[in-house]
């Protein structure tokens, strides 16, 4: 296997994996065919040196970026700049695959079929690992996945992974190739050894932001026009469709409750009784992760469960099991196996049997039939009688841009027509989706323009506000240093402004300041003072603005350079690998005719 991969494989920095994009190339099938003629922005977001990206693999992954994203922050209210976001992510990693499968072709980069089934071997794809037949004790079990590629039940499997995986590996070695030419002199891992093991001393004195009073930043209705009518491009607005979600959320019932309760009380008193617990949880639970484990936790520090769970296993007695109790999960049993106290925390080894409480199919049944009657009867004149009548839900009122994303749904093409082309109080379909029953009213359209400045104000007000507080720093800070250029300390020029200087240890480039943190521009300031140049004027950071005073410095000796001299060399070439990577590549996608038919699709906000 190549060297790179070998060695560096958890650390590779100037590696791009278009992982994402890699699966609609070789699984959705990216067209490579070059083909062009008057429909080819019809069916394509673009071409990259005469190759298209489809447009219907193209839609197809931003909607499952977005997804994930909904996945991931369920809360998360998905509107269309997500969406604008995940057409720029999809359009640059396409462009860059195509760009890359180009020169893959070009400087003639092959793979071998045992190349590929042995990177395999070696790297799971942290999807497979993921997946529960390769798991044990909920950790990946490489012995399962690597008895799984000779077993013909997951046969299916791994033509998926190998297309995922050659696209993947493809890349590497075309990124290989071009990090070859990275050469690294000895001279310049000395200097670097140099660089990373000096050290200094410094104080310093901070004009913390937060010093800064918001409230004494006055700005005034003025300054907001102006900034307004300067910067109108940052509050253009396409045309929007207003609407309205309603739904009847597939909630449990109490009845569903209550026969929750029941089951868990009728495994409490089999355990009563004397049944073996972890033989009773294999066989109840609805814990995915506890039905082979015979419910085992394992050990956990208070805090780590939630409030109801966490309180009555560390008020149990070991060997002892709990009678039930309810969380936001549903109802469990808990059997404290022992405890332990751990660098001075008290821990709990304990299993639990989890019975949840869920919608029943009569519950759901209940629920789609009420906003069925709801959508069949329902008109402007008795819409809020209906909502109360059926118990079915309204949301806040919501926008819609167009090729953006609906609340619950994602993209459809049907429901958005049916919210941009049709009259206000018109109301679509039931949709069964997985947390509720939906209807969407359409309320009204809001032209494409500019978002009004009331609207916008507030907003503008805060940015504006925060540049005056920086700026106020600032000025405080420079008066510090004005004070130190005419003799006094730097203790005695920030006490003048109600402050505290602080005085630092000897720290590396690589370390970290109280409050301040790791900011380049800080470190970057104090490792250029010296003793003959001992003061720096005001550094603005994230925290505020700091006048920095030398103190001293440590040279670094070559003691241990030889010891190092191999991990240093392997960083510094991932380093300029990196860089290279990133001006190699810049300049061939410059060189590259790349067509973007983006707004045809989806207009000028695309």
């Amino acid at each position: 296997m190549m060297q790179i991969l070998r060695e560096n494989t958890k650390i590779i920095i100037w590696v791009i994996v278009i992982a994402f994009v890699a699966t609609i190339v070789f699984a959705w099938g990216m067209d490579f065919s070059g083909r062009s003629g008057r429909g080819a922005a019809q069916n394509a977001v673009g071409k990259v040196n005469g190759r298209e990206i489809p447009l219907t693999s193209f839609n197809r992954a931003t909607d499952q970026m977005v997804e994930n994203e909904r996945t991931k922050n369920p809360e998360k209210e998905i509107g269309e700049s997500d969406y604008r976001q995940a057409r720029q992510q999809i359009w640059n990693e396409s462009v860059a695959s195509l760009i890359q499968q180009s020169q893959i072709e070009k400087k003639g980069i092959s793979l071998t079929d045992p190349e590929l089934v042995d990177f395999i071997k070696r790297y799971p794809p942290e999807e497979v690992q993921q997946a529960q037949d390769f798991q044990t004790n909920g950790k990946f079990d490489y012995q399962k996945y690597v008895a799984a590629m000779s077993d013909q039940h997951y046969a299916n499997i791994w033509p998926q992974v190998e297309m995922i995986m050659r696209g993947k590996l493809m890349n590497f070695k075309l990124l290989e190739y071009i990090g070859s030419m990275v050469r690294v002199s000895d001279a310049e891992m000395q200097d670097k050894y140099l660089r990373d093991n000096e050290r200094i001393k410094v104080d310093y004195a901070l004009v913390p932001l937060s010093s800064i009073n918001a409230n004494s930043v006055s700005i005034s209705r003025a300054q907001i026009e102006a900034y307004y009518n300067s910067h109108l491009d940052e509050f253009k607005t396409p045309e929007q469709a207003h609407y309205t979600v309603i739904k009847a959320v597939k909630t449990p019932s109490d009845a569903d409750d209550g026969k929750a309760q029941e089951e868990i009380k009728a495994i409490k008193a089999q355990l009563d009784q004397g049944a073996d617990f972890a033989t009773l949880a294999q066989e109840k639970t609805q814990d995915p992760s506890g039905k082979n484990t015979g419910g085992d936790l394992g050990w956990f520090s208070r805090g780590q469960m939630v409030g109801p769970f966490d309180s009555t296993a560390f008020a149990m007695k070991d060997s002892t099991i709990s009678a039930p109790i309810k969380t936001q999960f549903g109802y469990h049993i808990i059997y404290r196996k022992g405890h332990r106290v751990t660098d001075g925390k008290e821990e709990v080894n304990a299993a639990h049997i989890l019975i949840k409480v869920s919608p029943s199919q009569e519950t759901i049944d209940d629920l789609r039939q009420r906003i069925q009657s709801f959508h069949d009867e329902v008109n402007a004149g008795n819409y809020s009688s209906l909502l109360a009548q059926y118990r079915v839900t309204e949301d806040t009122q919501r926008k819609l841009s167009r090729n953006g994303g609906i609340a619950g749904v994602g993209r459809d093409a049907d429901l958005e027509k049916l919210l941009f082309e049709s009259k206000s109080n018109t109301f679509s379909d039931v949709y069964d989706l997985t947390d509720a029953f939906y209807v969407f009213r359409a309320d009204r359209i809001a032209p494409a323009g500019t978002s009004p400045l009331d609207d916008v104000a507030s907003l503008i007000e805060r940015n504006l506000k925060s540049e005056e507080q920086k700026k106020m720093s600032y000025a405080r800070a420079e008066q510090i240093y004005n004070a130190v250029m005419g003799g006094a300390t730097l203790a005695d020029a920030a006490k003048s402004q109600g402050l505290t200087s602080t005085e630092t240890s000897f720290f590396a480039r690589s370390g970290r300041l109280p409050v301040i943190g790791q900011d380049a521009a800080i470190f970057g300031t104090a490792f250029s003072l010296s003793q003959a140049n001992r003061y720096s004027k005001p550094v603005i950071t994230q925290a505020g603005a700091t006048v920095i005073e030398f103190k001293d410095k440590l040279i670094a000796s070559m003691d241990g350079f030889s010891a190092q001299r191999d991990t240093l060399r392997s960083q510094e070439m991932l380093t300029l690998q990196n860089t290279y990577w990133d001006k190699w590549f810049s300049s061939v996608r410059d060189a590259s005719k790349i067509e973007d038919y983006r707004k045809e699709h989806f207009g000028d906000q695309y």
